[in-house]
């Protein structure tokens, strides 16, 4: 089994563009005109939202105690 992640969001860099929301597979992200949610229950830890931001603001953190 895949280890289990969590997405953070650096809100310095992040301009709300929505890029992440829309490859997201599993719909875990949420992006609207004031702010960014993650989903942690939706994630499915495939990382390809943190590869498609054009800023760098996403990082995958390994969410402890899961395997």
């Amino acid at each position: 089994m895949t280890e289990k992640i969590r997405i953070i969001v650096d809100k310095d860099k992040c301009y709300l563009c929505g890029g992440c929301a829309g490859v997201c597979p599993s719909l875990a992200i949420r992006v609207s005109s004031s702010k960014w949610e993650f989903f942690q229950d939706k994630c499915i830890s495939c990382r390809i939202c943190v590869t498609a931001c054009p800023v760098g603001a996403l990082e995958a953190e390994v969410v402890e105690g899961r395997a």
